[in-house]
């Protein structure tokens, strides 16, 4: 018997694939400004892993999955 992923489950895979990503994309020093450059591309290449809620929102939230991969300046 199958059973179905929990949102919970589905937004912490999410989270997980992010993080690696942000760290394969950016494998030295990481800024804020390749947090912004990562959100950019992930809006493009795969918007589906964005954080999901509100417009406005999805940048901050993204900032969130991401924090403590990158240098606040």
């Amino acid at each position: 018997m199958l059973f179905a992923h929990s949102q919970k489950d589905r937004d912490t895979l999410r989270r997980v694939h992010v993080r690696q990503l942000f760290v394969v994309r950016c494998p030295v020093k990481r800024t804020a400004n390749d947090v912004l450059n990562f959100f950019l591309w992930l809006r493009q290449r795969g918007p589906d892993l964005l954080p999901q809620g509100k417009q406005d929102d999805t940048y901050r939230r993204l900032k969130g999955d991401l924090d403590g991969l990158y240098l606040n300046e």
